[in-house]
């Protein structure tokens, strides 16, 4: 709830700070901004869901795996996302597990190793996605009715903030995730 509220928010903002600037305070310049400023938002929701959509079908999972030291997370990372206070703020940020079938709300199997590793890949390309997310949202330049760099540019700058905060979550919580399965493979759990 708290993404559509934002972003709601911001295209309102975005949309009414280009009317205020244009000289034009006309009514039907407000819509049309509003128009412009709301299909940019929508165009980078579609881009970053056809990102999504591209290196969750098309990457093989290998590429992700919980024994990827590229995923793994350092003590001086995990402490600046502590110094963020991210427990406090992590719950605001939507867990969109629902489109891949897992859950990452909780973990429910500390001691599982199996269960852990697939914790870890949903994390980890979660991670590459988001990152993806924050990165490519400026090619909404290219659609002609949101190319307007005072359109853009706020709308894709929206986008890396509410694309960055799930990176984060992700980090911290995979600094957990990662202690536990090495654990666990140490163990010999299942």
């Amino acid at each position: 709830m708290f993404y559509i509220i934002v972003i709601t928010l911001a295209t309102v903002i975005i949309a009414t700070l280009n009317f205020l600037l244009s000289g034009e305070l006309a009514m039907m310049n407000f819509l049309s901004l509003l128009l412009k400023t709301s299909i940019g938002t929508v165009s980078v929701i579609a881009v970053d869901g056809i990102f999504a959509f591209l290196i969750r079908r098309c990457l093989p999972s290998s590429l992700f795996n919980a024994e990827r030291s590229f995923f793994e997370v350092s003590k001086k990372e995990f402490d600046l996302y502590r110094k963020l206070k991210i427990k406090r703020w992590k719950d605001l940020v939507p867990e969109l597990g629902v489109f891949t079938g897992f859950s990452k709300s909780e973990i429910s199997n500390p001691d599982d190793k199996n269960y852990l590793g697939n914790f870890l890949l949903e994390a980890n390309f979660g991670v590459v996605i988001h990152l993806e997310n924050a990165l490519f949202g400026f090619l909404i330049a290219f659609i002609p009715p949101c190319s307007s760099p005072s359109i853009w540019i706020p709308v894709a700058s929206v986008n890396f903030v509410l694309s960055m905060l799930p990176v984060f979550v992700l980090r911290f919580t995979s600094h957990t995730l990662q202690k536990l399965y090495k654990r666990s493979k140490r163990n010999g759990t299942p």
